[in-house]
């Protein structure tokens, strides 16, 4: 004798099906889960994060790729590297983590940007946390912070007032540029330009909530 748990009915049949819905049957003596499966963000969305990895892992190849064409050696493909890899990180501990992962990825592009410094100073002050670690930092945890915004619907407040720090972060090349530092610019250019423009965004799409979240928290 079988069952079908959806019409809630036994049924005396060979087939694996439930002649009335279609559902598929199981023994009379199996047992049920009243529970519903709900599919997670992964399963819902399963299509996009495939093709945001396939676009991660031509990028590091690409760059790699014309950087040992360029200088028969891989240097600031290293670079492009380790931004993806920091994307990723950043959008998988803030998708499990996402009631607190605000303040988790400021104090990791702070810590980062300190160790990066402090280790090119130590190393002979090359210049590459200023000229490549600083502005690949600033895009890659904008777009994670874009990212998230998509899949993770109440952090809205939080993700105001972070994502325009992360935006005045982004325009801190621009100081270095102006005093002629840099010898490398473009990517300080890349990243200024993608600052202005996510800060736009912000300001354009989302401007009374942006208002109201920065006199909230500055008390003006």
């Amino acid at each position: 004798m079988k069952k079908c748990y959806k019409c809630n009915v036994s049924i005396q049949t060979s087939a694996n099906t439930c002649p009335l819905c279609h559902s598929n049957v199981g023994n009379d003596s199996d047992s049920y889960c009243v529970f519903p499966i709900i599919p997670t963000m992964y399963t819902k969305h399963r299509l996009f994060f495939q093709i945001l990895l396939f676009v991660s892992i031509v990028g590091c190849v690409v760059c790699t790729i014309i950087n040992y064409m360029v200088t028969k050696k891989i240097g600031w493909a290293w670079f492009v590297i380790a931004g993806i890899i920091s994307f990723w990180v950043t959008f998988i501990v803030g998708i499990k983590r996402r009631h607190h992962f605000m303040k988790l990825l400021f104090s990791e592009v702070f810590l980062i940007l300190i160790a990066s410094v402090l280790w090119d100073y130590f190393t002979g002050w090359h210049l590459w946390s200023i000229t490549y670690v600083l502005p690949f930092l600033s895009i890659a945890y904008i777009t994670a912070l874009f990212f998230l915004r998509i899949f993770i619907k109440n952090i809205f407040k939080d993700y105001i007032i972070y994502i325009y720090i992360n935006c005045l972060i982004g325009l801190i090349p621009l100081y270095f540029m102006i005093k002629n530092i840099l010898t490398v610019s473009w990517p300080s250019v890349i990243c200024i330009i993608f600052s202005i423009l996510s800060f736009l965004t912000l300001a354009i799409f989302n401007y009374h909530q942006m208002k109201n979240e920065l006199e909230r928290r500055l008390h003006v």
